[in-house]
Order: structure tokens, then sequence, then C-alpha cells
């Protein structure tokens, strides 16, 4: 496993601040991992490849960060490989990569390449691989962030900037282990400027067509997958300045983030989750 050092921890700790912590990892989400240290954080994780019960089950690796480890969930099934998993049966097996706060960027504040959860994707061969991640990269100063996004990332030139660069870089990664069928997936709206330290602009604005250009200069057999308006991102327009509550759960999709089970402008709730998956599905064509 990647050794880790005092700084990469504290820089994580930062990034996941605010998230409720899964008591047996003692990380925020419900990836396919044990956590074999007492007290142990992100970083000392051992993540695992979901083992087929036979051979010819499919095999899909959701690569992500606290949005596919299912932050804000109840946990288990209710993250959206969970909820993957019930949807597909028993022709599939579903593994769970996502790792919270990380970045597509290599020089983001929380790389996912230096995960464990990235560790297992290229130490394993897959069927289908399923990417989504940005939402973490989407951080900057302005919004009380770390400097992560480059903001180089639109006009002619956007192909060319880091977060295109590194998204072309795990491509290719993926691509060598076991050719797998490689899905991009624009990430949900965030509702609510600010949230995390996010760029709500850059979620909102920039990733609903920086992710299909990616997907499709790197010649992709399939369209990105757009969670961005199964969430209800074609509706931002409508987005409570605010953010959602309880009181506007019925506004531009707030339901599906905000409930009396979860309330987050960033991270579905076991609803959302269960849509999120389902436009999975269907992105999947399966």
């Amino acid at each position: 496993m990647r050794a880790f050092t005092l700084a990469a921890v504290a820089c994580a700790a930062l990034a996941h601040d605010g998230l409720p912590k899964n008591p047996e990892l003692n990380v925020p989400g419900y990836p396919d991992c044990v956590q074999p240290v007492k007290g142990g954080n992100e970083f000392t994780l051992e993540c695992f490849q979901k083992p087929r019960d036979n051979k010819n089950q499919i095999r899909i690796g959701c690569v992500g960060d606290s949005i596919t480890a299912g932050s804000h969930s109840t946990g288990g099934n209710h993250t959206y490989p969970g909820q993957l998993q019930i949807m597909l049966g028993d022709g599939y097996k579903v593994t769970n990569l996502g790792a919270c706060g990380s970045t597509l960027l290599k020089n983001g504040n929380s790389p996912y390449w230096e995960r464990p959860q990235y560790t297992t994707l290229i130490n394993n061969t897959w069927d289908i691989i399923i990417i989504m991640l940005g939402t973490n990269d989407a951080k900057d100063k302005g919004s009380g962030g770390p400097p992560n996004w480059p903001h180089n990332c639109t006009g002619s030139d956007a192909l060319k900037c880091p977060f295109a660069v590194d998204y072309h870089s795990m491509i290719e990664e993926v691509r060598k282990l076991g050719n797998p069928t490689i899905y991009t997936m624009i990430p949900p709206p965030l509702m609510k400027k600010g949230t995390y330290g996010m760029n709500q602009t850059v979620i909102n604005d920039v990733f609903p067509t920086l992710v299909p250009a990616i997907n499709k200069e790197n010649n992709l057999p399939h369209p990105s997958i757009d969670i961005f308006d199964a969430l209800g991102g074609a509706d931002k327009a409508s987005f409570p300045p605010g953010g959602c509550t309880l009181q506007t759960s019925k506004v531009a999709d707030c339901a599906d983030f905000c409930d009396q089970q979860s309330c987050d402008q960033c991270h579905p709730n076991n609803n959302g989750y269960t849509a999120l998956a389902a436009a999975v599905k269907k992105g999947l064509s399966l």
C-alpha cells in the first residue's frame, strides 16, 4: 500500500470536513474497503474488487469521490453502486471504488491517484469502468476551498487544460485493465454556491460540456452519462438561492438532495442515489 504523509492526511481530513463518517472505516462513505488500522484514515484503507460468484459475471468498477462512495446515504445498498447492483442483478458484480474528497487532478489537494481505491482499480481487470470525478476538482480559493481548479478549461483550448489532460491519463490507465468498456459521467449539480469550497459555476456550467468533450476526444464508444440533468441540473435556473431545504423539496429536484433522511447541497440522499443509479443503468443500456 502506498505510504502516506502527515501532510497528506491533514489535507484529506480538510477535504472531508463536515461529512458523516462510516464508523467501520473511520472515513466518509461506503467504498468496498476494510479498515485494518484502529483510528485509521482514508490512506490506511485496504480496498478490494468484489469477487465474482461465477466466471460469467460482468465486473463493473465505479471510480469516483464521496458521491460514488455514498456519503450522506445510509450505506450498504443505498449507495449508487449498491443500487446499481440491485438493478442489474446476478449477472453483474459491482465494486464501489469511491474515494471521498479525491480529485482527478494529479496536483489537486487529494488526488485519486494516491488513494487505495486507485491501487485496487489498477491491480485488477474489469469489463466496465464508470468514471465520475470532478466535484472536488472544482474547489477554488474564491469559493473558500483549496486552489484545485485551473480556470483554463473553457474555450478553444479547453482540452489542453490540466483537468482534461489528467482525465486522458486516467482513461489510458484504465484501458490497460483488461480492455474494459469505459464510461464517463457528468457529476450531479451543486445546489448551493460555495458548498464544501466548490465553485458552482464549474460544476453547473463547465462540466456539462467539458466532460462530453473529453469523452469524444478520447474516442470512447458511448456518450457521457448525464447525471447532471438526471438529478435536476436542467432546472439550475430554479435552484433556491440559499440551497435546498425541507421547505424547498419540491423545487428543482431538491427532493433528491434534501429530505428528513439527509439534507446536503452536494451529496444526494437515499432517493437521489437511487435516481443516480437508474440514470447509470440507462446510460449503460442495460
